[in-house]
């Protein structure tokens, strides 16, 4: 895939005219920046290209968590699992949210697995929505917390962008970007991109936990006339994944004091993952409005070979109380004498995401009210194949040695299948200083799952089982703004959802979520409270959780999360500093019992898993010519790894990062960046099996340059 995706961005012809710009259209769901109602669909934050390269992180979850009302539990310090949730939602796999890019769902499979295994690579963004409150009447499936959109490359023009880059534990970062206008109608934007590293991980007297990751797009934009009205787009986004992580941490106590550790039986841990992308569009402008309509097909296809049992203990069990499985706690370090016997399951899924996406919007002025009509449908269609196998080994003399291969499709034969249909109307209308936008979201879901079972790996379907499970919901959703000479006042309420998945009697999680906000005219000073009411939680069985891997859903109790998210910036001369904070309350509203390790049994008044009562950010950037420099400090507190904890045992945590660039010529830029900048290695998670810690101090040197 790499080299047909190179070859085609090599054969651009060279050009040194400059004919007509085109302009590239990307589907947006935020307002335009100088919109004062921008905040209309619920507040919103929206993540520049500048924003998003300032400190060259390639980790999702650390640019994200410095936004107000997101969270993010860091896993595997790179960046390879993106682990988001947005007021108050799960921040597992981000299976609580939605996430598009260009408007379009770009999970594996949004619908059938939504805690599938994939991140966006970051590198190729223009800019990053963080969408919350009402905005998600438009968006779906997941409507309760937020929306994640990553804008793909929207710049006009022949422009031609490369960066290279080495940094601790073996790094090496570069890319090739760039768009060109070839010909009077037709714009193209292509790049490539490799990042790998040796990793941090120590594994008896060896490195681990490296990975090699690339990634690359074609886009092409065409106008089929002179009046800008027809337009066509065709975006090829191609992604490859080989890296050294496991689902297998470590006790507490060996994270607190040998915190890169990794046990031996790890030492064949694996992830291999390859994701292509297609999408064709049309959009017909008019003087009112717009018609957009998108073709998309995605598929995934990923497996993660790694330990799954000792001596048949469960890897999670076993380093929740290695007490009770000593023979078996040894032997996971490679410190029993005798022989002990390791499953290693080849976790392997082929997943296919594809539909059609309908939208439109068209206003019309009557007398001093201007009415904006917006709707759009999307029938959509995903599956999870599941076809795995697990191999024996022994472990001996800190060895592992492979004794049996597992029959193919014997430890998981089964597809999971969605088919969705999804609508949504809202208008809005505005009259001088107010604005009233309602509407609602309709979604026809149908799940289903046929099993093969262990012994028909041709699935020949003699001893097939087969379920399904019917959902039919409808979504509300209104918000009002006000705007005064200083400030813009807006408030929101809808009805929050997500999918229940296909076994019979499961119900979707559903709630009603609020919003009241205020945000300054002038200054960049923005403050919202939120409240989400939760009629009854959906859990997981997922192996990412600690769970068996089976990844049946199942409904909990209620809950109610409120909280209060801000930001403030303020420049004085040449200094910049920006705040953001969220403060969250988040408990179960009624006592239940669980199979699921991160609730367990839970009483009322117990706090939701994962979730810090408060965190905050500070960046400071200044300007000393004709260097830049800035300067970012992350306060997390404490968080439960399980809700029936009675200890906070992730602990409050304090990381600083810095980046500072010098322009060597005009167009080229040297930058040097430092992450976790005092080497705080605090522990981030207990999952999926035993205690993690944070990434240690990574300084990377780049090289940029734009011609």
């Amino acid at each position: 895939m790499y080299p047909l995706l190179l070859s085609i961005i090599l054969s651009v012809p060279a050009d040194t005219t400059l004919p007509a710009t085109v302009e590239l259209e990307s589907i947006t769901i935020t307002a335009a920046a100088n919109d004062p109602y921008k905040h209309i669909s619920g507040s919103a934050v929206v993540l520049t290209q500048k924003e998003l390269r300032l400190f060259d992180q390639s980790d999702a979850n650390t640019i994200l968590q410095n936004q107000p009302g997101v969270y993010a539990q860091q896993e595997d310090g790179w960046g390879l699992r993106m682990n988001v949730g947005i007021r108050g939602t799960g921040t597992l796999r981000s299976s609580r949210i939605t996430l598009m890019e260009d408007g379009i769902l770009t999970a594996p499979a949004a619908y059938s697995a939504p805690e599938a295994y994939y991140t966006p690579v970051i590198w190729k963004y223009e800019q990053i929505e963080v969408l919350k409150g009402a905005a998600q009447i438009i968006t779906g499936p997941q409507s309760t917390g937020g929306a994640l959109n990553f804008i793909t490359p929207t710049k006009e023009g022949d422009e031609q962008e490369v960066l290279v880059g080495g940094g601790a534990f073996g790094q090496q970062k570069a890319y090739w970007r760039g768009q060109k206008a070839w010909g009077k109608r037709t714009q193209i934007q292509y790049g490539a991109y490799h990042h790998s590293a040796d990793g941090f991980g120590q594994l008896l007297n060896s490195t681990t936990g490296g990975f090699k990751l690339q990634d690359g797009y074609f886009k092409l934009v065409h106008h089929l006339d002179d009046k800008d009205r027809h337009h066509l787009h065709w975006l090829t986004a191609a992604t490859r994944e080989h890296s050294q992580q496991t689902y297998l941490g470590t006790t507490l106590n060996h994270a607190l004091t040998q915190p890169s550790m990794r046990y031996l039986a790890s030492a064949n841990d694996q992830m291999d993952m390859d994701r292509l992308m297609n999408r064709l569009g049309y959009t017909l402008n008019f003087n009112q409005g717009f018609f957009r309509a998108d073709l998309y097909r995605q598929y995934v296809h990923r497996n993660w070979y790694k330990l799954d049992k000792v001596n048949g203990q469960g890897i999670a069990n076993l380093l929740q109380q290695p007490t009770e499985y000593p023979v078996e706690f040894l032997a996971i370090q490679g410190l029993h004498t005798d022989t002990a016997q390791a499953s290693l399951k080849a976790n392997s899924r082929y997943y296919v995401s594809q539909g059609i996406q309908l939208r439109g919007q068209w206003s019309q002025r009557l007398d001093r009210n201007i009415l904006k009509h917006e709707a759009g449908l999307r029938f959509h269609y995903d599956h999870a194949d599941r076809f795995q196998h697990s191999d024996s080994y022994s472990i001996v003399d800190a060895q592992m040695a492979l004794q049996n291969r597992g029959a193919a499709g014997a430890a998981g034969n089964r597809i999971d299948a969605t088919r969705a249909a999804s609508g949504y109307y809202r208008t809005t209308w505005t009259r001088g200083s107010w604005k009233v936008q309602a509407g609602g979201r309709s979604e026809l879901i149908f799940a289903s799952r046929e099993d093969f079972g262990a012994a028909d790996p041709e699935r020949t379907g003699i001893n097939a089982s087969a379920r399904a499970n019917r959902t039919l919901i409808f979504l509300p959703g209104m918000s009002i703004n006000k705007q005064t000479e200083q400030w813009n006042i807006f408030a929101g309420i809808h009805r929050g959802f997500t999918p229940a998945g296909s076994k019979e009697g499961v119900l979707p999680e559903l709630s009603i979520s609020t919003e009241f906000g205020l945000e300054h005219t002038q200054r960049p000073l923005q403050l919202v409270a939120f409240h989400s009411a939760y009629d009854r939680l959906l859990g997981s069985d997922a192996a990412s959780a600690g769970g068996s891997g089976s990844g049946e859903l199942y409904n909990g109790g209620s809950a109610q999360i409120s909280g209060v998210e801000g930001q403030f910036s303020h420049h004085i001369h040449r200094h910049q500093f920006t705040l953001t904070g969220t403060w969250t309350r988040a408990v179960f509203m009624e006592s239940f019992s669980s199979e699921f390790d991160g609730w367990g049994n839970v009483e009322k008044g117990d706090v939701l898993p994962y979730l810090p009562i408060g965190q905050a950010s500070l960046r400071y950037d200044i300007a000393l010519k004709p260097m830049n420099f800035s300067l970012q400090s992350q306060l997390l507190g404490a968080r439960k790894s399980s809700a029936s904890l009675d200890q906070w045992d992730l602990p409050a945590a304090f990381v600083i990062n810095a980046a500072a660039s010098i322009p060597l010529r005009p167009s080229t830029t040297l930058k040097l960046s430092a992450q976790n900048l005092t080497n705080t290695r605090h522990v981030v998670a207990a999952r999926p099996a035993g205690y993690r810690t944070f990434a240690p101090r990574m300084l990377l040197l780049t090289l940029q340059a734009k011609f």
